[in-house]
């Protein structure tokens, strides 16, 4: 029984946080998420920029520039994730920084926590 529309139950199945946040379960209280960032293009040949390093491949056509990570984008494409440790989200279009997970498929960013799934 969850209170607002579209609310994230908790995994103590006892609480409950509004869409856009994330349950902290260890405070029983309910964190603001991240916005996620939108993927940039993945350039058929990125140039090789001399302080990011080699570009990275991903795949037979596409390349993300070095400290980018690949994320399968919407249809067959490929996008570049900012963050070379991001987590790329489900929804084609967005990555989250290194350290948080993309939750609801691309809603937002939420802290890694032992304490979540």
């Amino acid at each position: 029984s969850c209170g607002p529309p579209q609310a994230v139950c908790c995994g103590d199945h006892k609480h409950c946080c509004p869409r856009g946040y994330t349950c902290n379960v260890a405070t029983e209280s309910c964190e603001k998420l991240l916005a996620p960032t939108p993927l940039l293009p993945a350039p058929a040949d990125p140039p090789a920029s001399p302080h990011s390093g080699a570009p990275v491949p991903c795949g037979a056509t596409s390349s993300c520039r070095g400290g980018q990570r690949c994320c399968r984008a919407r249809g067959r494409s490929w996008g570049c994730c900012p963050f070379a440790q991001g987590s790329c989200c489900s929804d084609g279009r967005h990555c989250c920084p290194a350290g948080s997970r993309c939750t609801g498929g691309g809603w937002g960013c939420s802290p890694q926590r032992w304490d979540l799934p």
